[in-house]
């Protein structure tokens, strides 16, 4: 794990598995993917990524489900606590997305924009100015700030 300031922590529900991440992530998102959804079993997940030489492990190992090719999903063998989303970052090589929740404080992980928006269920949205967009944030244009009219209570 590289060795920088900005340390976290967390884990599943259980305690078997547990984490910690150094310095700061690259990004904080709500993602609306079908897949991320399945995962998770909400609505949207909210998630942190980190480059791979930022993270450490300890306790239990976790399980990964390979989702789709290249992209693996972690979660705890023993409670079934959702983890991770896990894959190839490009430029920035391998990555790891944690589930906000799973952090001890997630206070500080404050979401800066939505991903994969046209895939959001049509009643969910959140009240924010973020930006949405089509796919991922880093190569996918921006559709709007803020939330839809359509689709939601009173819209």
């Amino acid at each position: 794990m590289t060795e920088t300031s900005g340390k976290r922590t967390g884990g599943c529900m259980c305690g078997a598995v547990r984490y910690e991440t150094a310095g700061e992530p690259f990004g904080v998102i709500h993602c609306h993917c079908h897949s991320c959804r399945k995962h998770n079993g909400g609505p949207l997940v909210t998630l942190a990524g980190f480059t791979a030489d930022q993270v450490a492990y300890s306790g239990e190992a976790r399980k990964i489900y390979q989702s789709s090719p290249g992209v693996g999903r972690a979660f705890c063998g023993t409670c079934g606590t959702p983890l991770t989303w896990e894959g190839d970052g490009g430029e920035l090589g391998p990555i790891v997305e944690f589930h906000i929740s799973t952090f001890d404080d997630p206070d500080g992980l404050v979401p800066e924009a939505h991903a994969f928006y046209p895939e959001r269920l049509p009643w969910m949205d959140t009240a924010d100015g973020l930006p949405r967009h089509e796919g991922f944030t880093e190569d996918s244009p921006v559709l709007r700030h803020g939330p839809a009219d359509q689709g939601l209570p009173g819209g």
